[in-house]
């Protein structure tokens, strides 16, 4: 098993996680000394003995105190937070011994540095100083009472037992409230995990390293069961792990099912100490679970070689996705630690389910952009190389006839040019999405220009200005391209009519040609994944009089 890391009274300090504040600290330190040398100045029944003696400790502790105040104040360096308490509990004896013993007044000082240590670094460390002064108080107050005082047994016992059960408390409120100030830090770390360029992984990798350190955790692993394609993923950091993140990893369908195995609304706590312990409950319904929880929690302990672990499920919308687990040594957990980790887990998991989707989105959108982008070179590039290729083989067939061609080749030129242009204008546009001309001139510039390279005679008609958001504008105009590559291409046409029409709330586009009757209509596949992803639809139908007419019509967000 690794060497798990501990948590130093220093981390604690750099984390501003004491519950008081140094500065009030040491005011109170230096009010405490200064009231004792006032009082013991005003009513002298203590000291009884040493009095000199007694008045120079309480001076020395007073400039101590001042001085700490000051350095406090000032900002500047201050005693470790593990040896300020030990130092007012070593004054304290002192003064202990110097004045009646068991009986003297300032027994009560060494609450000061109990609940000084518990406020700052905890319940053991709080613990440890009631234990310390008790003791030490006991034997030193024994020892250095006045014998021409008759010994009174009672105060002798009680004081020390006063100081163990109200030190003992305020130990455990103290540990309790720095505890609380832990989790509630956590969480706040939690919501910020979120930064979708990082990715799933190194969102995961963030969440557990947080919840290892906060456990001093050996191991903590992420199963999400939710995953389709592959089956479960097992998202696993430990302390030998020498990753910058950790990375998901297929599950064995034996693997995940024993992982797995705890039902969804159960959390537990198994420890293996002299003897083996475990806790279940029912996290929805906060009571603890009946049955038998020690087989299963001993199979998994024994099958993944954990001493003590504590598992809850994730879930998200009332959706069981997965189970997290943390391996630790023993005693290292508690019965509120499964409600804890449970909101943790409830903070945690729509960050993750968020930028899961945003992956699947991001995705998406580039397979997305990929189809697009092939449609319009399909359209803007190919098409027009598909016309130069038709003039070239013209040409070509005159030049064999013995033809004149130097009008064909003016012609071929002139519209090499155009195609030229209009390449860069379609290279420029997919760096900016803005069509400056407006879509109505750019849809009639590009018929005249189609007209003027292919001999089809193209009109443009529309009742007014129609305002299109840019990116549906492109889309419909790269409809047109296509529709005319189509007429050129697959009909013996020579007149095409296009209409642009604002109906209901939907934009409708109508491409329409006289044909030839052997011509058989179709319905053009690019132009209708256009119109579908823009969530519209295309019509074609074949009028009496010779006309195919293109119906496209794609609604409008306003």
């Amino acid at each position: 098993m690794v060497q798990r890391s501990r948590i130093t009274d220093v981390g604690y300090q750099s984390a501003g996680l004491e519950s008081v504040d140094d500065r009030m600290i040491s005011l109170m330190r230096l009010i405490l000394a200064l009231s004792a040398l006032i009082i013991t100045y005003i009513d002298p029944l203590e000291p009884d003995r040493l009095v000199a003696v007694t008045y120079g400790a309480l001076v020395v502790y007073s400039v101590y105190g001042a001085i700490l105040y000051y350095l406090s104040w000032r900002g500047g360096p201050r005693l470790p937070l593990s040896i300020s308490h030990w130092i007012d509990v070593g004054c304290f004896l002192v003064l202990i011994a110097l004045s009646s013993g068991t009986n003297s007044i300032f027994f009560f000082f060494f609450f000061f540095a109990i609940l000084v240590a518990s406020f700052r670094l905890g319940f053991k460390a709080g613990l440890r100083v009631t234990i310390i002064s008790t003791l030490f108080f006991t034997l030193i107050g024994y020892a250095t009472a006045p014998a021409e005082v008759k010994f009174e047994l009672n105060r002798f016992l009680l004081r020390p037992i006063y100081l163990l059960v109200l030190g003992y408390m305020i130990a455990y409120w103290g540990g309790r409230e720095i505890k609380l100030k832990r989790r509630l830090n956590l969480l706040k770390e939690i919501n910020l995990l979120a930064n979708p360029s990082f990715g799933v992984s190194e969102t995961i990798d963030a969440l557990l390293k947080r919840l290892r350190a906060y456990y001093q955790a050996d191991d903590c692993w992420l199963v999400i069961s939710d995953v389709r394609a592959d089956g479960p993923r097992l998202f696993r950091l430990s302390q030998s792990s020498t990753f910058d993140a950790v990375a998901g990893e297929s599950l064995p369908p034996k693997l995940a099912q024993s992982l797995l195995a705890p039902a969804a609304d159960v959390g537990i706590i198994y420890q293996r100490t002299r003897r083996e312990k475990v806790y279940a409950v029912d996290l929805k319904r906060k009571i603890e679970c009946s049955g038998d929880w020690k087989a299963l929690s001993r199979s998994l302990a024994a099958q993944f070689e954990m001493t003590a672990f504590i598992s809850v499920p994730m879930q998200y919308r009332k959706k069981d996705i997965g189970r997290i687990f943390l391996v630790a040594q023993s005693g290292v957990f508690e019965s509120s630690d499964l409600e804890f980790l449970m909101q943790v887990a409830e903070q945690a998991m729509p960050v993750v389910q968020n930028i899961r989707l945003l992956d699947r989105l991001a995705k998406s959108a580039a397979e997305h952009e990929r189809q697009r982008l092939a449609r319009d070179i399909h359209d803007s590039v190919i098409q027009r190389y598909i016309g130069l290729q038709y003039k070239v083989a013209a040409i070509r067939n005159k030049l064999a006839k013995g033809a004149n061609v130097t009008a064909d080749v003016d012609h071929l030129f002139a519209m090499t040019v155009n195609e030229v242009k209009d390449l860069r204008g379609f290279a420029q546009g997919l760096k900016e999405s803005d069509l400056r001309e407006g879509f109505l001139p750019a849809v009639r510039r590009f018929a005249s220009q189609f007209s003027d390279n292919y001999n089809l005679e193209v009109q443009v008609e529309s009742e007014d200005e129609i305002i299109i958001e840019d990116r549906l504008a492109a889309e419909l105009i790269q409809i047109v391209q296509e529709g005319l590559s189509n007429i050129r291409k697959h009909t013996n046409a020579t007149t095409s009519r296009i209409s642009v029409q604002r109906v209901n709330g939907s934009v409708a586009l109508t491409i329409e040609n006289n044909r030839d009757q052997t011509t058989r209509p179709f319905t053009p596949r690019s132009i209708a994944e256009r119109a579908h992803e823009l969530g519209g639809e295309v019509n074609v139908t074949c009028e009496p009089d010779d006309r195919t007419i293109v119906k496209i019509q794609i609604p409008l967000r306003d």
